[in-house]
C-alpha cells in the first residue's frame, strides 16, 4: 500500500528539512525585522462584544439667534447623524510542524514563528488604519440628517487630498513641506486641534523632509529635530512618525474586504501614491472583537503542531475633515 508524504511534517515547509536538522546551531535565529503595532497610541480602539456592529453618532451644529423683546423665539432643529462599523472577519497566519520538530531542531520553532506571525498581524493591524485614513481624505462631507437640514448645521467636512504638480515634487524638501503644512493649516482653519494630528511619512519621505531648513535649522525650529540622528519631532504643529506601512503599491483583494464592506480595505492605484497621510484620534471608528491572539496546540489526529496568531477587528472612516494626504505625481 502507498503512503503519501505529509507535507504538513517539513521541517522547513517546502523541499528537504535537513538543513535545520544536521546544521550545528550558531546561536542566532534570522528572521524578518518588523517593528511593533504603533497604531493603538493615536487611534482608539473599541472592544465589539454581543455585537457585530458599533455605532458613532453625529451632531449638527447648534443655530444661534437673537432674542427680541416681544417675540417668541424660534424653534430650530439641531440634525442627527451616526456613521456604523462592522467586524466580520477573522485574520489568522497558520503554521503546521511535525512532532518530530521537539526533538530535531535546534532552536524552539514553535516560539519563532509565534513571534514571526504576532509582527505580521500587528503590520496589517496598521496599515488597515493608515488605508481608511487615506480614503478618508478623498471622501466628501457626510450629510448630517435627512438632507433637508441647512448647510449652516452641518459639522463635518470632506477630506484633505492634496496632489503635487509635477513628476518628482515629492522628492523636493519645500514643496513637500508646502503641501503637508497646506494640509494642516486647512485643519486649523476648521478649528481642529493640530497638537492632536499624527503625519505619517515612509522613511524615505522623512528623509527628504531632514533636508528642509524650516524644520531642521535652528533660526526656525529650535529643538525640532537632529539631522546626524534622523530625527524631525513636528511639522507644522503635528506630531511626524515615519512608518514603511503606507501602501505603495494598488491592492485588490485586502483579507478584511468582502462585498459587505463594498470592497472597503482594497487600495486604489492613485491611494497607492500617498507620500504622506495625516489621522486625527477622531479620524476613525476601530473596533476589535478579537484581540491579537497566538494559540501553539497539538493535533493527536495529525500528529502536527499548529501554531496560529490571530485577530478581529475592522476600522472605517469617522471624520473625513480630520483625514488628510498629499498623493504624488507620476510621470
Amino acid at each position: 500500500m502507498a503512503y503519501e508524504q505529509n507535507v504538513l511534517s517539513d521541517v522547513g515547509g517546502e523541499g528537504s528539512s535537513l538543513d535545520l536538522l544536521i546544521d550545528q546551531f550558531g546561536g542566532m535565529v534570522e528572521k524578518q525585522f518588523k517593528k511593533a503595532s504603533i497604531m493603538r497610541q493615536y487611534a482608539n480602539v473599541r472592544p465589539v462584544r454581543n455585537t457585530d456592529t458599533i455605532v458613532n453618532n453625529r451632531v449638527g451644529r447648534t443655530t444661534l439667534q437673537a432674542l427680541h423683546p416681544g417675540l417668541r423665539p424660534a424653534s430650530t432643529n439641531t440634525p442627527f447623524g451616526k456613521v456604523s462599523l462592522t467586524v466580520d472577519t477573522v485574520v489568522l497566519a497558520r503554521d503546521a510542524r511535525s512532532m518530530l520538530n521537539e526533538f530535531q531542531t535546534h532552536f524552539n520553532v514553535r516560539q519563532e514563528l509565534a513571534e514571526d506571525q504576532g509582527k505580521e498581524v500587528g503590520a496589517f493591524f496598521d496599515q488597515a488604519f493608515i488605508i481608511q485614513t487615506i480614503k478618508g481624505a478623498g471622501m466628501a462631507a457626510p450629510v448630517i440628517g435627512d438632507g433637508t437640514a441647512p448647510a449652516s448645521t452641518q459639522t463635518i467636512g470632506a477630506g484633505k487630498s492634496v496632489t503635487l504638480v509635477a513628476a518628482g515634487d515629492e522628492s523636493d524638501p519645500d514643496k513637500l513641506y508646502n503641501a503637508i503644512v497646506g494640509i494642516i493649516t486647512a485643519m486649523e482653519e476648521e478649528e481642529i486641534p493640530v497638537e492632536d494630528l499624527v503625519v505619517f511619512v515612509r522613511p524615505t519621505t522623512f528623509q527628504v523632509l531632514l533636508n528642509n531648513d524650516k524644520l531642521m535649522s535652528r533660526d526656525f525650529a529650535a529643538g525640532n529635530g537632529d539631522y546626524a540622528k534622523g530625527i524631525i519631532y513636528e511639522i507644522g504643529g503635528a506630531r511626524i512618525v515615519k512608518t514603511a506601512r503606507i501602501p505603495t503599491a494598488a491592492i485588490t483583494a485586502h483579507p478584511l474586504s468582502n462585498a459587505s464592506n463594498s470592497n472597503a480595505y482594497n487600495v486604489s492605484a492613485t491611494e497607492a501614491k500617498s507620500v504622506a497621510v495625516i489621522m486625527h484620534p477622531k479620524s476613525l471608528l476601530a473596533g476589535e472583537t478579537i484581540p491579537i491572539t497566538s494559540d501553539v496546540w497539538f493535533s493527536r489526529e495529525e500528529k502536527t503542531w499548529f501554531i496560529d496568531t490571530f485577530i478581529a477587528f475592522g476600522v472605517t472612516v469617522n471624520r473625513p475633515d480630520t483625514c488628510g494626504r498629499v498623493i504624488k505625481t507620476t510621470a
